[in-house]
């Protein structure tokens, strides 16, 4: 069976601090999460970097249609994408970082911590990972796939 990956942006209302991550950033997504799945497996398995959950781990989510938007990862990812984020469970939650590359333009982080979009962005083997914010991998990644598709479309 096939193992497909996905990004899932989380545009719900959620918390305060869902609002103040939208708000600081300029985008409607609050939240990545990289997303493994297979046709047999009932629930969607998702890896992230999550305050909530104290850092970076691994859980079944059952994601609900209003409240996510995926985004297909064509061809161009990495198939180790999901290994390399997964190299890091068990690492804090960058809150430091996100506060100085995210709500401060300083572009500081901590090498040992992260951040949701920015170990969504290193699994992709993005450069500079911790500049991205949910929205910005979400352009970012639209594009790649887009180009990646033209390629396709025109070979």
């Amino acid at each position: 069976m096939t193992e497909v990956l996905r990004l899932a942006f989380y545009k719900g209302t959620g918390h305060l601090d869902d609002r103040i991550i939208r708000t600081v950033t300029r985008s409607p997504f609050s939240h990545v999460e990289l997303v493994r799945m297979r046709p047999t497996w009932p629930l969607r398995e998702a890896i992230s970097a999550s305050g909530r959950d104290g850092g970076v781990r691994i859980k079944p989510i059952s994601f609900r249609a209003d409240q996510w938007q995926f985004l297909h990862l064509m061809d161009w990812v990495a198939e180790d994408a999901w290994v390399r984020a997964e190299a890091h469970l068990g690492a804090s939650y960058d809150y430091r970082g996100i506060l100085l590359s995210q709500a401060l333009p300083l572009r500081r982080h901590a090498a040992d911590k992260w951040f949701c979009s920015e170990l969504c962005a290193h699994a992709l083997g993005l450069r500079e990972p911790h500049r991205l914010a949910p929205g910005d991998l979400y352009n970012v990644v639209h594009d790649m796939n887009a180009a990646f598709m033209r390629g396709v479309l025109a070979a």
